[in-house]
């Protein structure tokens, strides 16, 4: 199921085993799944109703030239969703809406004009490009970035839905979730108000047991570093290849597996043979074989300029794999002392001097990662969707 839906599966499939769930959703290509995944749910004793609406176009309309129809339709789609809805408030006695997604914030649907406490997220979308790493983007992604971030800013400021929802979730009973501390905060800032801070995505149930430290054949044993993602200019891959080529002795230890594609593969892997660093490139790989890097690695690097949260971070912690990240967006709060290390966002030549200064680190005082690789797998278990579903549940309980 792609990860939008995932995200509202993920969090509905445990709510459903702890209150009676009505489920509005789309009538799209994982209505299959969301069927057979509701009669499961009903087998062990769950009371769910689904409901499913026509949206009119893709589900993957946003990732190509259909971006703009997709929202178009969305929109109407949710006006769908509000007819439906005040039919089944008339039906049932229906104790609270919750808008669980599209996560970003530019599309809040209609529920809250339903008069029922009102409970919406979590809600990202509202995540800028650092203007400091501009530089690190071509001219392409550059001006997308910026009018992304102008018609953001637009959306947020001057849009009246997003006003209005919001403030429905003020309203006795409701409740605002947002996917970051730092979006809640924005929000808080422009309406004031109350919010909750529960990521966007989470881990899967795994024991939060500690990680057996990174097997070392030596002292002169390679540090081993995994990047699993996209390959595009919005996870300046190249930032991390620079920073490995100024550490000392680099080609004897360090070694970079890089697990994914995109479009500029072909750059970073050409800008890593200029730069002699030792990087397997190997292109997205079945889930299993995934796995095994995160076992056989010791360090997991992530170096995402514009994403909210993603779930590879979680399967790294999950896995007992200490984190490298950016300390912005919902890495902030996810990554800690105890399971990671946070680059501070500032010019790209100060990163980059940065994570030399901590790889170098790493190299010569492989015992802090063991410390940290101890923490990884019970700060994921955390986040579980167990545990996130938990905590939306206590939003709920009061209304019941």
């Amino acid at each position: 199921m792609g990860s939008e839906h995932a995200v509202g599966w993920n969090l509905v499939s445990q709510l459903a085993r702890v209150h009676n769930i009505i489920l509005v959703t789309q009538d799209n290509e994982y209505r299959a799944s969301i069927e057979a995944g509701i009669e499961q749910l009903k087998a062990d004793g769950c009371n769910v109703l689904a409901y499913f609406v026509r949206h009119g176009t893709s589900t993957d309309g946003r990732k190509n030239d259909l971006r703009l129809f997709y929202y178009l339709t969305y929109i109407a789609y949710q006006w769908r969703v509000y007819q439906l809805a005040k039919r089944l408030v008339s039906q049932h006695e229906i104790a609270a809406v919750h808008h669980l997604n599209i996560v970003g914030f530019r599309e809040p649907g209609f529920l809250w004009m339903l008069g029922l406490p009102f409970i919406w997220g979590p809600v990202g979308g509202l995540v800028y490009t650092p203007w400091r790493l501009y530089a690190e983007l071509p001219a392409k992604t550059k001006l997308f970035q910026t009018l992304r971030a102008v018609i953001t800013w637009l959306q947020f400021h001057l849009s009246p839905r997003v006003r209005l929802a919001y403030k429905a979730t003020q309203r006795p009973g409701g409740a605002f979730i947002a996917a970051t501390a730092d979006i809640g905060a924005r929000f808080q800032r422009r309406w004031g108000g109350r919010c909750l801070w529960i990521p966007e995505t989470g881990s899967h149930d795994a024991p939060a047991e500690p990680r057996d430290p990174p097997i070392r054949r030596g002292t002169g044993e390679a540090l081993r570093l995994l990047w699993v993602g996209a390959l595009i200019d919005r996870k300046p891959l190249n930032m991390l290849l620079d920073a490995i080529a100024a550490v000392p002795r680099h080609a004897s230890r360090l070694r970079l597996t890089v697990v994914g594609d995109g479009d500029s593969r072909a750059r970073f892997e050409a800008h890593a043979r200029q730069l002699g660093v030792r990087a397997d490139f190997l292109g997205w790989r079945p889930h299993e074989e995934t796995l095994t890097h995160f076992h056989n690695s010791d360090l997991f690097v992530l170096l995402s300029i514009s994403d909210l949260t993603t779930n590879v971070v979680f399967e790294a912690l999950g896995n007992g794999l200490p984190v490298l990240c950016l300390d912005h967006h919902g890495y902030s709060g996810i990554v800690t002392e105890a399971c990671g290390i946070k680059v501070r966002v500032s010019d790209p030549n100060t990163m980059r001097q940065d994570i030399t200064r901590i790889l170098d680190e790493l190299c010569s005082r492989p015992e802090v990662l063991t410390r940290l690789a101890k923490d990884a797998a019970p700060r994921a278990a955390q986040f579980s969707w167990k545990q996130n579903a938990s905590a939306i549940s206590e939003l709920y309980a009061p209304l019941l």
